[in-house]
């Protein structure tokens, strides 16, 4: 039963600012304003109980209400509250410190509070901004995570991550470590540009004396304005950060519920920060990315990418659901009209992987190392897929098609054949066997993570295919079949 009088609160707090929205029992907002950061981290516990009594009472004098108005509930998703003790502890301070603040108060991640605002049931929420995080949340109340653990050792797919990876890229090119696939000429404007660089000896102030990390991720943006303007290198960047931002979600994939799954519009997945203004840039590598890298990862037949609404929404009315959630109370709420879908992706078929396995070839390549685990590379099977910029289209790489370079047909370079690298095989390089290379495991090669090989995705190197040379992960093949990709469409 609708209660009218009844007033719930929601906090969505950043390490920056916070922002606050109350609603009656009707779901009618009555009151939203701007605060400052709420992050317990960063201010301490007990400064950060003060600020929310602070912002639930500039809220009431807003929508006004008389000071001693009792919130049915509070919802508070929060950065840096990931931990549930600490968001336990800091539930109580309030109940205690504030008895007459809320009768109920819940306290969550804001990569909580985007699920909450977006999806009834629960889903995944991708975020890209200067850092990166996936979350999913089930109907069952569990939830996931994948990333989100800053830029020294993660943040895959976010704006700094990008915009390191594109100043190695130069390094590492100056100094022969690697060869890319396009000219770097037009990257290489964009970043001196950027930092107001004479040559690259002045990156290191910026990378060590003075290192500013939004510095580094305001270079993404611009690097953007290139792909657009149809840098094939630029691109090439942003569809190495969707296909990392896909594989956090083929990780999640292994605890989704199935009845996520099973929905008309399919996994349901909100996308939050800059970076996805890139989307067009990334779609192909995401698509890619997404897609099984071994058995344990599951095929996700139709997903639908989800942004909250530009200029209404904030996740904290997702956390205005889970204070009336706490409090036992139906608040009445519309999602479609939190949310704008703009990409959704259908399998053409159900496909098992034991299907894709099934195209792999049974033959294992002479020479292979004993005791190496026989992972046969899958050849690359022709792909039309639709791709929304100028890194690849039909597998064309500077003007050679199916994935070939330099004259060599079928991933085979210098006379090796079938992804073979100076006489190794099955990916092996330099000695190493199983994917490893000069001493990176599990795909990383040159500081270069996720199976990318000085810095290109899906574990590609110097324009050998399918997840082989220099590093290429783990034995995998990436098999993901080339067909699936046809029915990616965009709303």
């Amino acid at each position: 039963m609708v209660n009218a009088k009844l007033i719930f609160g929601g906090i969505e707090g950043g390490g920056t600012h916070s922002w606050i929205v109350l609603m009656d029992g009707r779901g009618e907002k009555v009151a939203e304003l701007e605060g400052p950061s709420t992050n317990h981290w960063l201010i301490g516990m007990t400064e950060c109980q003060s600020r929310i009594r602070q912002l639930v009472d500039d809220a009431k004098q807003m929508a006004g209400l008389p000071q001693d108005t009792t919130l049915e509930g509070l919802g508070l998703c929060l950065s840096g509250c990931e931990d549930e003790e600490s968001n336990n502890r800091l539930a109580a301070g309030i109940l205690h410190t504030y008895p007459n603040l809320a009768r109920n108060v819940v306290v969550g991640s804001d990569t909580l509070g985007s699920i909450a605002t977006a999806c009834q049931n629960g889903g995944i929420v991708l975020i890209s901004g200067t850092g990166s995080n996936a979350l999913l949340l089930n109907p069952d109340g569990k939830t996931y995570r994948c990333g989100g653990w800053g830029h020294l050792i993660g943040d895959e797919g976010g704006a700094y991550w990008i915009a390191a990876r594109a100043i190695k890229l130069l390094f590492d090119e100056a100094d022969n470590m690697v060869d890319p696939p396009f000219s770097t000429t037009e990257l290489k404007q964009i970043v001196y540009t950027h930092f107001e660089l004479q040559d690259r000896m002045g990156m290191l102030d910026h990378c060590y004396r003075s290192f500013q990390k939004a510095k580094f991720a305001g270079l993404t943006a611009k690097i953007s304005e290139g792909a657009s303007q149809g840098d094939p290198m630029c691109a090439r960047l942003l569809y190495d950060a969707g296909f990392a931002l896909g594989r956090h979600v083929s990780a999640l994939s292994r605890h989704i519920s199935e009845t996520l799954l099973t929905t008309d519009e399919g996994l349901q997945i909100v996308c939050s920060g800059s970076v996805w203004k890139s989307w067009e840039h990334m779609r192909a590598g995401f698509v890619d990315g997404i897609q099984p890298r071994c058995d344990r990862d599951r095929v996700i037949a139709k997903f639908t990418l989800l942004r909250l609404a530009v200029g209404t929404v904030t996740s904290a009315l997702g956390a205005i659901y889970m204070g009336a959630k706490e409090a036992g109370y139906d608040l009445p709420r519309d999602y479609t009209r939190n949310v704008r879908p703009f990409f959704t992706y259908v399998q053409p078929t159900p496909v098992s992987l034991a299907k894709v396995a099934a195209l792999t070839p049974k033959t294992t390549p002479r020479n292979t190392p004993k005791n190496t685990p026989r992972s046969t590379p899958l050849s690359t099977p022709k792909m039309r897929q639709k791709f929304t910029h100028d890194v690849e289209e039909e597998e064309q790489a500077n003007g050679h098609s199916n994935g070939h370079a330099n004259g060599h047909s079928n991933g085979h370079s210098n006379g090796h054949a079938n992804g073979h690298s100076n006489g190794h095989s099955n990916g092996h390089a330099n000695g190493h066997s199983n994917g490893h290379a000069n001493g990176h495991n599990n795909g990383h090669s040159s500081d270069y993570e996720l199976g990318y090989a000085a810095g290109f995705a899906n574990g590609q190197a110097s324009v050998f295919e399918n997840a082989h040379a220099n590093g290429a992960g783990n034995g995998f093949n990436c098999p993901h079949a080339a067909n699936l990709l046809d029915a990616s469409s965009s709303r």
